[in-house]
């Protein structure tokens, strides 16, 4: 009998013993969260560490990512449990999560950011980075010289060397920092020589910052060209003009009211540019659909505009392409834009267009071409080392379609 306790009491701790270091194992795997922001910086005040905030949404296609394949990484858990106090916060949850993303200025996802116990930002970032890249950004915030908050308080302080103030403004720009970046842009700007302010280094600046069309910025720029010709040179001053007016047009055509862009289009004409005529047949493509919803119309006018205009830039095929993805979802009812992808691809086998060419086939129901094209982008993300989780998704997604389309056609028949 008392054998037969020892073994059992063996046993027992066998089991104790296991349970221990499977915990630790799971520990080890990966961030170990909390949800509740308040009490994560309570703690991170009282153990004198950061807070790491993972700011994300439902719907986010990079944050799904982020927390599948990057946080429970074993080396990235060992990294981040040590260091931080790691809490995840729910930016569409209409609820908390809403009013802390209002409340930190987050415009983008996912948002990486590391807060003090005050809950003071320290440094940030929008993106979804490999394991590598988000143990750097971690890096990075706990550098006391390199911190967003660091680099900010040399900026307050007055520092201007030129090199700072282009690593200041690329930084809270990565932070999606935008409305920061502006002010103390402009107030930087407005201080600045003539001279300075047409010189090359100015004109990355500008370009780092942004400047939309026919704001004072946009038409400094174009009052001055031929000073930022000399010093940047005529081709990018006239690319990065003529790329403002393209997005920034096609914007409002694409989401402004009818006023909006027509009030839009006559201030763009008055500038007298020699692509007006192109950019203007662009935006009636999108006009097209509104207010009938009349995909038709769209892709005969898009046709017809490609025809004229595709070979200029490739970001006509793509993005007319990409927005008819988007209007359809029945067998052929966009085939047009296979047909623009196709074209396109002939010119360019980018892999970034065989992506949109994989989009427009499976929302069209081009099911087994799409697959082909699916396993040709999954071959180069294995070339590449980088994960295939979202295409084998994409993959898996879409042979659920066939295996439906199949089950209905089989249940046909027998009726």
């Amino acid at each position: 009998m008392k054998e037969y306790r020892n073994d059992a009491m063996r046993l027992f701790l066998s089991v104790l013993i296991l349970c221990a270091c499977s915990a630790q194992t799971v520990h080890a795997q990966g961030i170990e969260f909390m949800h509740d922001l308040n009490q994560a910086l309570a703690k991170a005040k009282a153990e004198r560490k950061l807070v790491f905030i993972d700011f994300y949404t439902s719907w986010c296609g990079p944050c799904k990512v982020l927390d599948k394949e990057v946080f429970p990484q074993e080396k990235v858990g060992s990294f981040f449990n040590s260091r931080f106090i790691n809490c995840k916060v729910q930016c569409d949850d209409k609820g908390e999560g809403v009013k802390l993303g209002e409340k930190y200025k987050v415009i983008a996802y996912p948002t990486l950011m590391f807060l003090n116990g005050e809950g003071e930002m320290i440094h940030s970032a929008a993106g979804g980075p490999s394991a590598e890249g988000l143990i750097e950004l971690a890096e990075t915030a706990l550098n006391p010289e390199k911190n967003l908050m660091s680099i900010t308080k040399r900026w307050d302080s007055g520092d201007r060397d030129k090199d700072f103030v282009l690593k200041y403004f690329k930084r809270l720009k990565e932070a999606y920092r935008n409305d920061k970046a502006a002010t103390d842009f402009s107030a930087y700007f407005n201080k600045l020589s003539d001279k300075d302010k047409t010189d090359k280094n100015t004109f990355e600046l500008i370009k780092i910052v942004g400047a939309s069309p026919f704001s004072p910025l946009f038409s400094y720029l174009e009052s001055n060209k031929s000073q930022y010709y000399k010093s940047a040179g005529k081709k990018e001053v006239d690319s990065f003009i003529s790329n403002g007016y393209l997005w920034h047009l096609q914007g409002i055509a694409a989401r402004g009211t009818r006023a909006e862009y027509d009030n839009a289009m006559q201030k763009f004409k008055a500038k007298k540019y020699p692509y007006y005529d192109e950019f203007e047949m662009f935006y009636s493509v999108y006009l097209a659909y509104e207010p009938k919803k009349d995909i038709k119309a769209y892709m005969d006018r898009g046709t017809e505009f490609l025809a004229k205009y595709g070979k200029n830039n490739d970001s006509y095929t793509t993005s007319l392409t990409m927005l008819l993805g988007n209007l359809t979802g029945r067998p052929n009812e966009g085939a047009a834009g296979i047909t623009w992808m196709e074209d396109l691809l002939k010119r360019s086998s980018n892999q970034r267009y065989l992506e949109t060419y994989f989009y427009i086939l499976w929302r069209n129901f081009q099911l087994d071409k799409a697959l082909e094209v699916g396993k040709q982008i999954r071959e180069t993300v294995i070339k590449n080392n980088d994960s295939t989780e979202t295409i084998d998704k994409q993959i898996e997604m879409i042979n659920g379609i066939k295996a439906k389309q199949k089950a209905k056609e089989e249940q046909k028949n027998k009726a």
